[in-house]
Order: structure tokens, then C-alpha cells, then sequence
């Protein structure tokens, strides 16, 4: 901790300088904007223009009172002008400035639709809007995600694609960071797809999807970043907003949550709480053909699994504003979650094409997942011009305690006669421990230009000590072989460095950041009554520039260019050498000598009239981890026939893709959106010393037809197709998958209230197909879940409409929390 109370200690000196800088400014002009009634106007545009001929002087943004300031200003004479949506512009009368502060008297605005009457205008959000740096998805615009959860948003979402095993990825690539509210989510791929399937839909206000990161941000993730915005109440006073969701399938599940914010002029406080309980079906088909001279040996696997997990999770948080331009934060957020995933799955063995065994195993697998993070955040606009500080305090820790049971038994081919029998179990308790400090400035420079520039420490913490124990003459015994205590130990300091320029029609954004490594990683373990330490201890700097330019041709076109290096840190536990067997024949085992990866990552884009939005990118990844099939010998028996799952190198990886995105209103009633991504894999590596270069072309489509049918009710349609590929997660070959999903919404209670109703994967055709072939071993699977689902939900709006959004702040632990990994 010492390294965070330094932070902390430099944090309040900081702080305290910025504090002391505002009280030391000279001359000013000051005033507030009001509305009818003396209420205030909060964050109106405020600019001082010159008396003579209105030309602009300076600009501003009036605070939560409607009160603004400008400093420094020169002796002469001025006006003011105020500026708000949904509000007609307002001026102050001359004034002189003439060495003493001046107070200028409230201006008051007034609505600009009151002049309209009996015109009843409702605006509705697109499903999809296209901005400089990146693509933002409207979560309420979409009916068939109401009953749902976050991940079937983010599957509905432009560019995304989400795997068999919760995997994300954008525009055909992999490797993808997940945020929340800028926040990290602390999680590996697995867990933050757990999480993701228990959070209801809505809780999720926007998805912003960023394909090529700055230099501001961390430099992990292969693929961007995206970040769901998560819901939050807008208005003064206290208000609120509670959902209630059901579904339907083969099984059912529930969810529910509460919103709450209170905002005064020197604080907010916020929090919400969101529950949700799923019950789910999912039949895994695994087929596994082995080729020898002794001829061919086939396992035939069904394995039916009925999981359920409880989701718990709350956040509070409070803002206070210790002036106009200075603000302290902390926030706390607390998540637990409780799974279940029991299965039984039966393995016909043949050999020569004859039935000789089969397997029956029985496998529960409970585990209980916490996690909670802690921030504490100062953010201050240090002058009028602009320059502004963030510093982010953070600390997070997650904690899985994991336990399996395992009962094999085989029998003879006419399932009759017991032949043998294994009984074992696993304990696996795991911690994760992450420590950031972080600290941001932006300098605005003359002629539309910036300066951003930032540092931030990170130090990371796991501990996983997983205990197997087998059965043997009704006691447990120990399993030396499989059991392991792994330790590994993370700091990351980084700084970076970022030049943005406005020109006449040109948007340059140049950025370069820097980030030194160092890791420790030690697997304690006793094989052969023999204490055995493994140690992976190493360090290493990398650079990773980043380039962005945006081109306005004309008012109907503009083009960009953007180009980051980014690279892929292995996720904690997957140097965990341990080996842990799902049967008798099949493994799953971390890998000590995984290596981060690197990409290069290029692309040109095209926007026509913020209609047609065209892209073209390249990716070239070097090192590239995904996990691959491969022969592996059980260490007791010497059974060659055992098949392991592990992460992997892959040497290299080329990724080309096309991406096409059409919102286009065909009537006053009927809208539709159609996102289009064709793109052409490569990949090479060498798997049981055998070169594998796999390719293909593939192609994703997804459309969203919505039709307004009244004022208050409107229907929505949405088709997805994906094509056969080679995926890369696992180098399978898999086969197309399609789906469909109708949705109808309405508002009742005067607006306030919202009842959808939807019907996911309405032809159930949404399941996964796919091979690998290596080494004389062929491996087909057959994965399906409960996509078939009916559902209804509930959303209500209480309180003042007029109370503002808490902040949107960005904590620092982005890149860490994105690669903890519960023991699975």
C-alpha cells in the first residue's frame, strides 16, 4: 500500500495547488442564467463576445446554479451571450470592464418551442450514431434487448460478435477491452461474460465501441475498446427509475433493479442496485476421432449441463463540488455472483468402428465469485482556457472460491456392467489484488490545438491455490499431479503523450505512450514426494504510438485514417501451469510460457452524410494467444489418448476487414439500421510440432427494422447471419449460425413507464458447429444453449425530471481488470 498512500500524498498536493492557483486570478466578469421562474439554466454555452462588433473574446460552461466565470479579462467593452438545447438564445446589455470585477445582472432564457401549438414532437435516439473517434449504440432505442441481458445488447450491437464460450469480438478480431461507465471491469474473458449474461439489459443506457484506442488509453486489447454506459438519473432533487424483467425458454429467469440520485449544488450522491437469477439449459456434443496403425479409436460425448447463477450488484457513489471548477469523488462497487453449473455427460468409446466402453460423468461445479472496487477521484478545470487535471486512487479485489466434484464410471457396451470407477474433487480458492494510481492533464494550445500527457502505476496480485483429491478405498488422498499453489506478481508504469489539432477541414491526433513491465510469476507444487518451485520472472518495455486524421471533404464527406500498437498480456491465470481434467480423456491446463502479444492495427474510413458509414482495416498480430486443441498423456496411466485445452502462441495472424453501416429511414414509420463485416483471417503456428496454416474468408450481418405504429407504440425485427469461418479462438472450422428476434414496445403511465415484450431466436437456429483437424485427430462440436426465449419487462421513471446525470468518470484499472480469471 505504500505505493498508493505516495499517490495519495501527491494527489492532495496537487489538489491543494490547483485550489491555490484559483483563488489567484485577476479580474473577472461573472453572472448566472436562469429560466422562467429564477430557476437556474445548468451547463448553458456562455460566451463574452466584444460590444462593438460581437466578435468572440471567450467561452464557458455555467455550473449546476447557472453561474459562470471568466477571468483575466482586458479592459474594453463586452456583452454576454447564453446558449441552451431546447432554449432560445439569450443576451446580456453591454457592460465595461474597467480594472474591478464585474457582476453582471441574470440573464433569463426562455423555451424555443413556445411558440408551438398543439404540436406534439417526440425525438427518438438512433439505434446507432457514428462520432469522431467512435460508434455509439443507444441501448433503449432497441425493443427485441428489453427482457434481456447486457451480453444480448452487446450481440445486437454493429461489428460485435460474441462466440460459443462468451468470447467478444469487434470487426473480425479478438482480444477486445471491456469497460463500464470508463471503469475496468477487473475480469478475463470468461468471467466478464458471466458477468455480462447476468446484468439485465436495462441497466445499459449506450454502448461505445472504439476500434482505435489513443495513446490515452491503455495499450491492451487487440482489438479497442468498448464501453457500456450504464444508466444514470438526470435530474435535480431526488429521483429514481426501477425495472423488472422475465424470460422464458426451456428454463426461466428473473431480474430486477433500482436507480437512485440526489443532486444539490454542492453534492450528489448516487447508487443502484440490480439482481438477477438465470436458469439455463446448454448440450455440448463432442466427437473425437483418433487415427493410429493400430486404427481408429472414437469418443462420442453428450454432456448436458443445467447452469444458474445469482447476480448481485451495487454502486454509490458521491460527487462533491468544492467550487465551479474543482470536484472530489469516490465511489464503491460491490458485485457477487453465485453459479452452479451441474452436468452429466455419457462418452460412447469405439474402437474399429465397435462400441467397447462407456463413460458416465457426473460433474458439479459451485463456485462463489466477489468482487469490489474502491475509488477515489479529484477532477479540476485549472483556468478559463481550459487546462484541466484528473487523478484516479483506485484499489479492487476479487475473490473465487471454487469447488468441483467429479464421478466417472465406465461400463460395459451394453451400459451394463460396471468395469471401473474414479471419484475426485477440487478446491480452488483464488485471489486477485489490483493497486493504480493514475493522473491526467489536458493543456489547450492556440489555434484549436491540445496537449493531453498522463501517468499511471499499477501493481497486480494473484494468488491461486487449487487442491485436488481423489478417492481411493473410501479415502481422499491428495492428487500431487493435478494440485498446485501459483503466485504471480504484475507492475505496469506507463506514461503517455497526446497532440490533437483542429486545422480548416483537417482533425490531426497524434499520441505516444510508453509502458515498462515487470512480472513474477512462481508455481509451488509437489510431484513424486518432491517440492518443485517454478519461477517466470521477466521484464520489458515497449512503445506504442498511435495515429488519428479525419478529413472533411465537403459537408457530405469525410474521411479518416487511424493507425495504434497495442499488445495482449496473458490473462493471470492462464500462467498457471496446473493441469485440471474434465474427464478422463480430456484436460484443461495453463500454460507458464505464454507470451504477450503484439498488433499493428490500420484503418481507413468513409461517411457519407452520417448515412453511410464505410471502413477498411488491417490488422497484423505477432504472438497471438488462443486456446488450441492438442495431444496430451495422462502422467499417471500413460494414456496417449488424452486430449488437452490450453492457450497457446499462434506465430502470427493476419486479419483484413470490410465494414459497412447503413442507417437509413424508409418511411415516417419505418427506420432500419444494417451493419455489414466481411473480413479474411490467416493464421500460423505449429500445434503437436505439426505447421498448421488455416485461412477464410468470412462474413457477419446483422439488421434492425423498426416500425413506429403509434405515438406510444412501435415493433422492432432483428435478423443476424454468420458464415462459416475459421474462428480464432481455437482455430475451429466452424459452420454458419443465423438467428431472429421480434420485439414490441409501449408507454403507459403517461410516459413515464415502458412495457416491451420479445421473442428471442425465434426459429432456434442460433447454435454452434464446428471441427478441428490436427495430428491424425479430428474433433467436431456441437454446442447449443437456451436462445429460444420469451420475454416481458418493466420500466418506471419517478421522481423530478430535472436533476443531472451524475458524472461519467473513468477510473484507472481499465487494462487490469479485464484479464482476472476465476478458476474454471
Amino acid at each position: 500500500m505504500k505505493s498508493i498512500f505516495k499517490a495519495f500524498t501527491l494527489t492532495a498536493g496537487i489538489v491543494g495547488a490547483a485550489l491555490t492557483s484559483q483563488a489567484q486570478n485577476g479580474t473577472k466578469v461573472a453572472g448566472k442564467i436562469v429560466r422562467t421562474g429564477d430557476q437556474p439554466v445548468e451547463f448553458a454555452t456562455v460566451t463574452l463576445l466584444k460590444a462593438g462588433d460581437s466578435s468572440l473574446v471567450k467561452g464557458a460552461i455555467a455550473d449546476i446554479s447557472g453561474k459562470y466565470e471568466f477571468e483575466q479579462i482586458k479592459q474594453g467593452k463586452y456583452l454576454i451571450a447564453a446558449a441552451a438545447v431546447g432554449m432560445s438564445k439569450a443576451y446580456s446589455k453591454p457592460f465595461e470592464v474597467n480594472g474591478s470585477t464585474v457582476n453582471v445582472p441574470a440573464i433569463a432564457m426562455e423555451g424555443a418551442s413556445k411558440n408551438l401549438k398543439a404540436v406534439d414532437v417526440t425525438a427518438r435516439k438512433p439505434f446507432v450514431e457514428q462520432k469522431a473517434d467512435k460508434m455509439v449504440v443507444n441501448v433503449e432505442s432497441s425493443i427485441t434487448a428489453a427482457g434481456g441481458t447486457a451480453m444480448e445488447v452487446l450481440e445486437k450491437s454493429p461489428t460485435i460478435n460474441v462466440d460459443k464460450d462468451g468470447n467478444i469480438s469487434m470487426k473480425g478480431k479478438g482480444g477486445v477491452v471491456i469497460m463500464i461507465d470508463g471503469k475496468p471491469t477487473n475480469m478475463s474473458s470468461q468471467e466478464i461474460s458471466e458477468l455480462l449474461k447476468s446484468m439485465p439489459s436495462s441497466n445499459v443506457e449506450q454502448i461505445e465501441l472504439i476500434a482505435n484506442p489513443s495513446a490515452k488509453y491503455d495499450a491492451a486489447g487487440n482489438a479497442g475498446i468498448i464501453n457500456l454506459k450504464l444508466k444514470k438519473n438526470k435530474n435535480y432533487g431526488t429521483n429514481g427509475s426501477v425495472n423488472l424483467a422475465a424470460a422464458y425458454g426451456i428454463r426461466g429467469r428473473a431480474s430486477g433493479g433500482l436507480n437512485l440520485n440526489h443532486r444539490n449544488e454542492k453534492m450528489n450522491i448516487f447508487g443502484s442496485y440490480n439482481y438477477s437469477n438465470r436458469d439455463n439449459y446448454q448440450e455440448l456434443g463432442v466427437y473425437r476421432t483418433l487415427n493410429s496403425e493400430g486404427g481408429s479409436r472414437v469418443f462420442d460425448q453428450l454432456n448436458v449441463m443445467i447452469p444458474n447463477s445469482e447476480y448481485h450488484g451495487g454502486k454509490i457513489g458521491m460527487d462533491y463540488f468544492v467550487s465551479k471548477n474543482h470536484t472530489l469523488g469516490a465511489m464503491v462497487d460491490l458485485t457477487s455472483n453465485n453459479r452452479k453449473i451441474p452436468s452429466d455427460a455419457t462418452t460412447k468409446i469405439s474402437t474399429a468402428g465397435m462400441i467397447d466402453s462407456i463413460l458416465h460423468t457426473n460433474m458439479n461445479n459451485p463456485s462463489k465469485w466477489k468482487r469490489g472496487a474502491y475509488n477515489l477521484n479529484y477532477r479540476g478545470i485549472l483556468d478559463s482556457t481550459g487546462k484541466e487535471l484528473n487523478i484516479d486512487l483506485d484499489y479492487a479485489r476479487n475473490s473465487n472460491q471454487q469447488h468441483s466434484s467429479i464421478i466417472a464410471l465406465t461400463k460395459d457396451a451394453a451400459d451394463m456392467k460396471r468395469l471401473s470407477s474414479d471419484t475426485s474433487r477440487n478446491n480452488q480458492p483464488s485471489t486477485i489484488e489490483i493497486k493504480t494510481a493514475k493522473i491526467d492533464y489536458v493543456h489547450p494550445l492556440k489555434g484549436q490545438a491540445k496537449l493531453e500527457a498522463g501517468l499511471k502505476l499499477s501493481f497486480v496480485t494473484t494468488d491461486n491455490d487449487a487442491r485436488f483429491d481423489s478417492l481411493r478405498n473410501d479415502s481422499w488422498i491428495k492428487d500431487e499431479r493435478r494440485s498446485n499453489h501459483f503466485i504471480y506478481k504484475e507492475n505496469v508504469n506507463a506514461a503517455y503523450i497526446n497532440f490533437n489539432k483542429q486545422f480548416k477541414k483537417l482533425n490531426v491526433q497524434l499520441g505516444l505512450r510508453g509502458e515498462q513491465t515487470t512480472i513474477s510469476g512462481n508455481s509451488q507444487s509437489t510431484r513424486n514426494n518432491e517440492e518443485k518451485i517454478v519461477k517466470n520472472d521477466s521484464s520489458y518495455f515497449n512503445l506504442f504510438p498511435s495515429a488519428a486524421l479525419t478529413y472533411e471533404l465537403n459537408k457530405d464527406n469525410t474521411f479518416g485514417f487511424t493507425y495504434s500498437r497495442r499488445i495482449q498480456r496473458p490473462d493471470y491465470e492462464e500462467l498457471n501451469p496446473f493441469e485440471f481434467y474434465l474427464d478422463r480423456y480430456t484436460m484443461q491446463a495453463g500454460n507458464p510460457n505464454l507470451k504477450p502479444q503484439y498488433s499493428n492495427n490500420f484503418e481507413i474510413s468513409h461517411t457519407f452524410k452520417q448515412f453511410l458509414i464505410t471502413s477498411l482495416g488491417y490488422t497484423h498480430t505477432t504472438d497471438m494467444m488462443t486456446k488450441i486443441l492438442e495431444a496430451a498423456v495422462d502422467q499417471a496411466t500413460g494414456d496417449t489418448t488424452v486430449t488437452r485445452y490450453r492457450y497457446q502462441n499462434v506465430a502470427k495472424a493476419n486479419n483484413f476487414n470490410l465494414n459497412i453501416s447503413v442507417p437509413m429511414p424508409i418511411t415516417k414509420w419505418w427506420t432500419s439500421f444494417t451493419t455489414l463485416t466481411a473480413s479474411y483471417n490467416m493464421f500460423e503456428t505449429v500445434v503437436d510440432k505439426n505447421d498448421v496454416k488455416l485461412s477464410s474468408m468470412a462474413f457477419f450481418g446483422r439488421t434492425q427494422q423498426s416500425f413506429t405504429i403509434t405515438k406510444d407504440l412501435s415493433a422492432e425485427a432483428v435478423l443476424t447471419y454468420v458464415s462459416p469461418q475459421v474462428t480464432e479462438e481455437g482455430l475451429f472450422k466452424m459452420k454458419s449460425m443465423f438467428g431472429c428476434d421480434l420485439g414490441i414496445q409501449q408507454k403507459v403511465l403517461k410516459g413515464k413507464g415502458m412495457v416491451k415484450l420479445g421473442v428471442s431466436d425465434i426459429f432456434r437456429t442460433n447454435y454452434f458447429r464446428a471441427n478441428f483437424e490436427n495430428a491424425g485427430r479430428t474433433i467436431a462440436l456441437f454446442n447449443s444453449w437456451d436462445s429460444r426465449q420469451v420475454r416481458v419487462s418493466f420500466n418506471y421513471r419517478f421522481g423530478n425530471t430535472n436533476v443531472k446525470a451524475a458524472r461519467n468518470h473513468q477510473t484507472g484499472l481499465e487494462a487490469e481488470q479485464n484479464r482476472v480469471k476465476s478458476a474454471q
